[in-house]
Parts: C-alpha cells; sequence; structure tokens
C-alpha cells in the first residue's frame, strides 16, 4: 500500500511542489558568488525606447560589438534572432563588425517546429551565412519541464549537422562534444553578474573595466519582447539571465545531477523497511524520536550531498514514505494501545466479575470456575468447604464494617495457608468457600480437620478479634455433581451445623432435602389448594376427668394426586423454608372460619386452634389481615406459637401478641418442654394456654421424677393463668397421671386421630355419652 501510493505520487508529478520547494531551500542555504567572468548586456525598455523601433536596426548591434570590443570583452555572445535579412547596408555592417573580430563573436541559433500539431517539422534557425561565416554559432533553446518551469540546461543541442554546443557551455568552454542536460544551480547569486543597458554600452557611457576580459552577453530584459522564463525559485527570469546562470553553473562545476529516481525510491523503500511498525510495543514517544532522526537524515543528506558535489536528490518519495510510515506506525500503536486498553478493561471487568468489591478476595464464580478445573481433571479426591463466620453480624455491628472486612481477608489468609489452596473465594457476607484436593478421602478428611483446628484470634492492627467458624463440607461423589451443586451442598451442609449447632457437617444426600424438591413440591402446594386436594383435619382436646370437649386443634393434611399422603412435616417445613407458609396459613385460617360457621350450624360451638409459624408472628401483613378476618369470631379462635416464634424478635412478638389478645383472640404456648425451655420466656408470654410437647409427657405414668417436672410445670402455668393441655397422649395411664397432676386437657391418640369436619361434628354429637362413662 505505501509503495503503490508513493510511486503513484512520484511518477505522477504530485510530489513536485515539495521536491521544488525542498531544492529551494537547499540553494537558498547553499548560495555561492559568480565567477566575476561574466557580464550581461539588456536589451531593456530604455534601449527600446531610446531605438525608437523593434526590430532595431542591424548597426546598433555592430556599434555594440565594436565598442564592447574596444572596452576588452573577452568574447561578445548574442541571445538575439539573426536568421532574417534586415537592410542589405546595416547587414553588411554587422558583417563587418563580426569579421573585425573572427571568433570572438557568438551568434545563436535554436530550433523550432515549423508549424504546430503533429505535421510540423522541426528545423534549424541559424544567423544569414554572411554571419555565420566568421562567427561561433551556439544553441539559445532552454528546455521546459512539463510544468513550465525551466530546471534543466543542455550541453549542447542535437542537430541535423551533429551536436550544437549551448551558448552558457560554449561560453563557459565545457568540453566539446558533451551532450545531455543538466540541473541549473539556483544557489548562484546571478543577481550579482554586472548588468549593462544595451543602450549605454551603444552610446559609450559605461566603465569599460566592467566587461574588461569578460565574456558578454546580450539579450533581452524588456516584457515586451517576451524573454520570460518560469523558474522553480526565483518566479520568471529573462532568458539571458537563464543563460547567464547555465554559464556560471558549468564554470564552478556545478552542473548538477539528479539521482537517479529508482534509486530515490529505493532509499525510500529502506526507510519503510527501517520504519515499518514492529511487533514489540514502542512508545509514542520513541517512534516520534525514530521519525524525527530519520526526517532530520532526509533533509540534512540532501543539503550535505549537493554541497559536497554537483549532485541533487529529491527526497518527496523519501519523505512521503515517512510520513505514510509514520501514519501507519502512530495507527498501530494506538490500535495496539485501544487493544490494551480493552484488554486491561476486558481484565478489569472480569476481576470485577470474579471478585467481591469489599474484600477483593475470589468470589463464587470464580471458585466455582476452579471447581470445574479439578473435576475436568478427574484424578484426585474433592471436597468443596464451605467455612461461615459465627455471629457475624454481631461481631460486625461490634467492630466496624472495616474491620470486620479486615477480619474476613485475615480468615481467607489463614485458610489458605491452613489448606495449601491459593484460592479462598468469598461467598457471601459472612460465608467463605474453598476447594480442597487430595489423592484419597481419608486424605480430604484431615485436610478438613485441619481446618476445623485454626485458631479464631486475629489480630486486625491493635486490636485482636476472635473469629470462630464452622464448616459445611461436599465431598465428589459417584454421581458427577457439577461445580454449583458441590457448592450449594457445602451451604446446605453449613446452613444445618448452625442449625444443630455442631461445628463441621458433611453433606449427605439422604439426610438433606434437594431445595429443587421443595419449590417443586410448594408449586404443586399452590395447585393443591385450588384444586381440593390440600384440607383441614380437627384433633379434639378433652378434660382427663370428664371427658368433655375443652376445643380442637385444626391440622392441615395433603392428599397428592401422584405421591398420595404428604407427611405435615415434609411440606409445612418446605413452606417454611420457601416463603409459601403465609399463603398456606392465610388459606388454613379462612377454611377454620368457613368450618367455625357450619359448627354454629349443626349445633355446636367449639373452640378452634390453628399453629401460626414463627415467621408470621412478626409479619405485619399476616397480623392485619388475621384480625380482620377473625374479628366476629375472636374470643372462639386459639393461636398456637411456639417459643422461638419469640426468641427471634421478642419486642415485635410481644406487639403482636398483645394485638391479638386485644381482638380476643387467645394465645397458646405450643410444643412447651420439646426445646430449651425457658422460665423468662413463659413469664414474658402472656397467653392463655400452655400446650406441653409429647416428650414431657410420655413417661408421666412411669417416672416419678418426671411427674414432679410435670407438677411444678403444671402449677407454674395455672399460677400464671393459663390451662395446660398435654399433647401426644396414647395410654389410659398417662391420662390418669395427668389427671391426678392437675392437667386441664389431654390431646393425643387416646382420645382420637385427627378427623374431617363430618366426623368431628359427629364426635361432637357423642360427647356426652363419652362424658357419662368417664
Amino acid at each position: 500500500m505505501v509503495a503503490a501510493v508513493v510511486l503513484g505520487a512520484h511518477f505522477g508529478g504530485l510530489l513536485r511542489p515539495l521536491d521544488d520547494g525542498l531544492a529551494d531551500l537547499r540553494f537558498r542555504l547553499l548560495e555561492r558568488p559568480v565567477s566575476g567572468t561574466l557580464a550581461t548586456v539588456e536589451i531593456d525598455s530604455a534601449s527600446l525606447q531610446a531605438a525608437g523601433r523593434w526590430p532595431w536596426d542591424r548597426e546598433r548591434y555592430a556599434v555594440a560589438i565594436e565598442k564592447l570590443q574596444k572596452a576588452g570583452a573577452k568574447v561578445v555572445a548574442f541571445d538575439v534572432d539573426f536568421s532574417a535579412p534586415s537592410d542589405p547596408q546595416s547587414d553588411r555592417r554587422l558583417q563587418a563588425a563580426v569579421e573585425a573580430h573572427p571568433g570572438a563573436v557568438i551568434l545563436p541559433v535554436f530550433v523550432q517546429r515549423s508549424a504546430r500539431g503533429p505535421d510540423g517539422v522541426v528545423v534549424e534557425n541559424a544567423p544569414l551565412p554572411a554571419l555565420a561565416a566568421q562567427s561561433v554559432l551556439a544553441s539559445v533553446n532552454v528546455p521546459v519541464d512539463p510544468d513550465g518551469r525551466v530546471r534543466r540546461y543542455p550541453f549542447a543541442l542535437e542537430t541535423r549537422g551533429g551536436p550544437r554546443p549551448s551558448i552558457g557551455a560554449l561560453l563557459a568552454e565545457a568540453p566539446p562534444g558533451r551532450a545531455g542536460t543538466f540541473l541549473l544551480d539556483y544557489g548562484i547569486r546571478v543577481e550579482d553578474v554586472p548588468h549593462l543597458s544595451f543602450e549605454a554600452v551603444y552610446q559609450g557611457r559605461f566603465d569599460p573595466a566592467a566587461v574588461r576580459g569578460r565574456s558578454v552577453l546580450i539579450g533581452a530584459t524588456a516584457l515586451e519582447l517576451g524573454d520570460e522564463f518560469a523558474t522553480p525559485r526565483v518566479g520568471t527570469m529573462p532568458g539571458v539571465d537563464v543563460h547567464a546562470l547555465a554559464y556560471e553553473s558549468v564554470l564552478a562545476g556545478r552542473t548538477l545531477t539528479r539521482l537517479n529516481p529508482y534509486a530515490t525510491l529505493l532509499i525510500a523503500g529502506l526507510v519503510v523497511v527501517l520504519l515499518r511498525p514492529r511487533r514489540r510495543p514502542m512508545s509514542l514517544k520513541a517512534l516520534l524520536a525514530r521519525h524525527v532522526a530519520v526526517g532530520t537524515g532526509a533533509l540534512v543528506l540532501p543539503l550535505w550531498l549537493q554541497g559536497l558535489a554537483p549532485v541533487t536528490l529529491d527526497v518527496g518519495p523519501i519523505l512521503l514514505a515517512q510520513a505514510l510510515v509514520l501514519v501507519w506506525s502512530v495507527r498501530r500503536e494506538l490500535d495496539r494501545r485501544a487493544e490494551a486498553i480493552v484488554r486491561e478493561r476486558e481484565a478489569g471487568l472480569l476481576h470485577l466479575a470474579m471478585h467481591e468489591p469489599e474484600t477483593g478476595l475470589p468470589n463464587r464464580r470464580a471458585l466455582s470456575a476452579e471447581i470445574d478445573g479439578r473435576l475436568a481433571e478427574q484424578e484426585d479426591a474433592l471436597a468443596v468447604v464451605a467455612v461461615g463466620i459465627d455471629r457475624y453480624p454481631v461481631m460486625r455491628g461490634a467492630v466496624g464494617y472495616h474491620m470486620a472486612t479486615l477480619v474476613v481477608r485475615a480468615l481467607a489468609e489463614r485458610l489458605a495457608e491452613a489448606s495449601g489452596q491459593a484460592q479462598v473465594a468469598h461467598l457471601s457476607t459472612s460465608v467463605l468457600g474453598l476447594a480442597l484436593s487430595a489423592p484419597s478421602r481419608a486424605e480430604l478428611m484431615e485436610q478438613v480437620q485441619r481446618l476445623e483446628r485454626l485458631s479464631p484470634a486475629f489480630q486486625i492492627g491493635e486490636h485482636a478479634v476472635d473469629a470462630f467458624v464452622r464448616l459445611g463440607v461436599a465431598y465428589r461423589g459417584p454421581h458427577g455433581e457439577t461445580a454449583e451443586q458441590l457448592l450449594e451442598n457445602a451451604s446446605l451442609a453449613l446452613d444445618r451445623a448452625r442449625r444443630i449447632d455442631r461445628r463441621t457437617v458433611a453433606y449427605d444426600a439422604a439426610a438433606f432435602v434437594d431445595p429443587r424438591t421443595n419449590l417443586a413440591l410448594m408449586s404443586d402446594m399452590r395447585k393443591g389448594l385450588k384444586a381440593g386436594e390440600i384440607s383441614l383435619c380437627y384433633q379434639p382436646k378433652v378434660c382427663p376427668t370428664t371427658g368433655r370437649v375443652a376445643g380442637v386443634e385444626a391440622l392441615v393434611r395433603w392428599e397428592h394426586p401422584t405421591r398420595g399422603p404428604i407427611a405435615p412435616g415434609v411440606f409445612i417445613g418446605a413452606a417454611e423454608e420457601t416463603g409459601a407458609i403465609r399463603g398456606l396459613t392465610e388459606w388454613a385460617l379462612e377454611r377454620v372460619l368457613a368450618d367455625r360457621a357450619k359448627l354454629r350450624e349443626a349445633g355446636r360451638t367449639v373452640s378452634l386452634a390453628l399453629n401460626v409459624s414463627p415467621r408470621l408472628l412478626t409479619d405485619g401483613g399476616f397480623l392485619e389481615r388475621a384480625l380482620k378476618s377473625v374479628r366476629k369470631d375472636a374470643r372462639e379462635i386459639t393461636f398456637e406459637i411456639t417459643e422461638t416464634a419469640v426468641v427471634r424478635s421478642p419486642e415485635a412478638a410481644m406487639a403482636a401478641i398483645a394485638a391479638y389478645r386485644a381482638a380476643g383472640v387467645k394465645i397458646a404456648i405450643d410444643d412447651y418442654g420439646a426445646g430449651l425451655s425457658s422460665l423468662a420466656y413463659l413469664k414474658m408470654i402472656h397467653a392463655h394456654e400452655l400446650k406441653l410437647d409429647r416428650s414431657l409427657v410420655s413417661g408421666a405414668a412411669a417416672s416419678e421424677r418426671e411427674r414432679l417436672i410435670l407438677k411444678s410445670t403444671i402449677d407454674l402455668a395455672h399460677g400464671l393463668g393459663m390451662q395446660v393441655v398435654a399433647e401426644g397422649v396414647e395410654s389410659e395411664a398417662v391420662r390418669e397421671a395427668l389427671a391426678e397432676l392437675g392437667c386441664d386437657a389431654i390431646q393425643g391418640y387416646l382420645i382420637a386421630r385427627a378427623m374431617p369436619l363430618d366426623e368431628l361434628i359427629d364426635f361432637l354429637a357423642a360427647e356426652p355419652a363419652r362424658a357419662t362413662a368417664a
């Protein structure tokens, strides 16, 4: 591309103005004085006015020859046409002057076409034979370049009779027979050549010293005579000055020769090779420095060469090649920089995508990619570990966000050091993750144990912080788990470790419910609510001594169309985890209220209890809707809650309980004794009823110790104004023991299983018979 542009510009003449400008600069810098051996006589406007007409009588030229020769001129040369006869007397007068000085007068010969166009033939215009006999003939033709400017001058002109020396070369006594042209040295100050007006010479009013021993060149300078030539440096120049410049160029040995254009193009090619863009990056400063050095050389070399020898070098192609390569190089460098910026930006975006901004640690995506790489190897045993920081929100609140972030980073460094793994990822706010590899499962377990034994103490600056951790571990199994599945399993194991208060829990597919199963189950549950697959059954609570029904508890049952009966613990637990519990509870409440109306229609009045999830107790939306639904039947509705509902958010839970009580809804504390029951919460919760868990009730008949615990609990509840209900009663012995201990009501298979509404109505109808039997 560069070569094509340079060749086209060079041979198309597009670089000529540039080369002329640079040549003019070189001429100015390399100006030379004239030889002092030449004088010119100008046929100027003053001379034309003095003569009164044109062409002149040739007698005037004869007088000029005689006076110049008399003043000591070495030779007199004319750039005036004498090819046509004038009046015979003046022609003889000029002939006599020429013959009086044989060989000391040079007369002009010029070649021209006889007519315009291709039909014209080249003819040579020579002086009259009588004049030419004793004179020396020289060519005055000046070649003009295609752009109309004079740059070259011939040593001789080829004619039919052989080469005719040019007037400038002849005057300078150039070797005879030398052909070709040369470039004029416009650095010679030709304006310093002495100039005399022809009229002054004709009248004899000139200093003879101006021409003594010199060659004299006579020619027209008057504009009206039209003997003007365009030049590349000084605008237009009279023909006589062009010949004078040629004379001075030959005499001084300054017949300039232009270096072969192909050599110039070769230099341009070398410049392209030298400066072409390289593979390795280069700073723009270094790139510009190289081009400045080469450009300076391209400008100085022709100047030095022309000053040293009569050789001129057109550097236009070289400079054009350099400019194109500069553009190419700059564009390549800018493209390279743009690519580097894009790569850097992509790397930055990738870093952002693969790292947590707060800690700067790799994120879940980065760890997943690493696990994928290790899974692809399928050589060593692999385990993914989720490391959770205990009570992280509390620690962060105590030490501040910045300090907590530093603790997370310090823990990551400690985990990396202990495990020998380079990458520890930040999976969530308080959870880190890493992948462990070892040749065997046993060695993997040893690595996990090392992580368990890590010290919880961290020194962050001047602060000592303890960060206790729990581990959830997922080992690669035979089923081809993906990286995401392993991460998910490790997170599930960590969640379980937190729930059961264990330091480390390994994921076991048999013991963990797949979250996707929960989601599918909840989707089916929503459909089941609309399709009538889910219903309410009621389990009675009766007095252990009288057998009278004290109330019933509403229990949800689900008959799945394909899976059959689904245990409440399965779908209610899934609803708790997925947030679907509110929709299920609101449906159950509406169903309880509707069944309450049917019971009234059947003439039965009984208190109905409904379990309310700990998640819903502090849910303001559920509170508002529940109060609105039960406002007419509130005194016959009981909400059963567990202590954990209060433990999670005591203030909000107590406010909700107070709102339900104010509306008339009774509150029952469910599953008392199943966990770490606290007397403080028992005192805090203003409940109407305390339900004893089956784990506390089952040993009432066989163990005196348990009867003592039950007795104190029942007495305490009564003292706090609560009725006591025992759950899970399945034997007569337990019923009797509870009756003796003062329990107000019992519930369990001994009395009845949960039953549909129609069976409950029948059960209530048979109540007098049961009471009589009791």
